[in-house]
């Protein structure tokens, strides 16, 4: 996705940082639905996966 959105890097790791954020603060919710902690997780091994990849 990153190579088809024209940003910078530095733009790029905010992004993922942002999106790691919202995950794990779903994941950790006391009350979080289920369904929608398998979904942040996914999300999160996409952000980490992309970010072995790209840095």
């Amino acid at each position: 996705l990153g190579a088809r959105i024209a940003v910078d890097d530095a733009t790029w790791a905010r992004g993922r940082g942002w999106t790691l954020w919202k995950a794990l603060i779903t994941v950790a919710g006391h009350d979080a639905n289920q369904a929608e902690v398998g979904r942040q997780r996914r999300v999160i091994d996409e952000v980490l996966a992309d970010h072995r990849k790209w840095g």
